[in-house]
């Protein structure tokens, strides 16, 4: 997968979908927010786009990463991404995704702080399967979470989780197999809550996805000890199938 990044004007967004749920602190291996003091930048609006040629060479697929709010220092941003087809936006995605996002990961910029959810962007394409990937973090605590979006390309169409997986070529229950011994590894190793999570290895609760380099990952639900900061709460992660480690994405 090549991959060529470029700084542009932005034009217009929008985006599509249906994702993963939030809560959780941060493993010092994983990006986090770390201070809340911020200013706002100035109103005009960037974007940094990727092409991407999928490995059955049919579709060229570019994503331009659109920063609609942003801390002077960059620190926190909210983003959008805005796809783009051979050639043609694809509407009804971007304007689902963009108002999802905004909705569902508010961020305020003020003169002397940022509150709410930064977010960062993140896809991957395999064969007819283009994944976009949400990765929001709280500007106040530790906690955040990734979401997941799968889509065909031929029909620029939302997946459900049965047909990404079959698509990405695997059965249910090799998937189901594989993400419940990630996810009893994972929560083994970090003290999260074994039995909640394991109760969530379901296609309510996990998804395949496709990540940057074509590999295929899955975004699982991790349940957090009662005792523990966010006890009761759950939030999404991402790992890679192949290796069952935490899923590894370029910052």
């Amino acid at each position: 997968m090549k991959k060529t990044a470029i700084v542009s004007a932005v034009l217009c967004l929008s985006l599509m979908a249906a994702g993963c749920t939030h809560n959780g602190p941060n493993p010092s291996s994983e990006p986090t927010a770390t201070s809340a003091t911020a200013a706002p930048t100035e109103t005009t609006e960037t974007s940094e786009e990727t092409t991407v040629e999928p490995s059955n060479a049919t579709h060229q697929v570019t994503v331009e990463i659109v920063t609609l709010l942003s801390s002077k220092d960059g620190e926190y941003k909210q983003v959008v991404p805005n796809v783009i087809v051979d050639g043609k936006e694809a509407m009804d995605i971007n304007n689902v995704l963009s108002n999802y996002i905004q909705k569902e990961y508010p961020l305020d910029i003020f003169d002397d702080h940022a509150d709410g959810m930064a977010t960062r962007l993140y896809w991957g394409v395999k064969d007819n399967v283009l994944s976009i990937v949400i990765f929001a973090s709280e500007t106040f605590t530790d906690y955040y979470t990734y979401d997941v979006f799968n889509y065909d390309i031929d029909t620029l169409k939302g997946i459900d989780n049965s047909e990404a997986v079959k698509s990405l070529g695997m059965t249910e229950e090799e998937f189901f197999s594989k993400t419940s011994e990630i996810v009893n590894s994972y929560c083994t190793d970090y003290g999260y809550d074994l039995e909640k999570s394991l109760q969530a290895v379901n296609f309510d609760k996990c998804k395949p996805f496709v990540m940057p380099d074509g590999t295929v990952g899955v975004a699982a639900s991790i349940a957090y000890p009662a005792d523990s900061q966010f006890g009761g709460g759950n939030s999404t992660r991402c790992f890679n199938l192949a290796t069952k480690e935490p899923a590894v994405f370029e910052q």
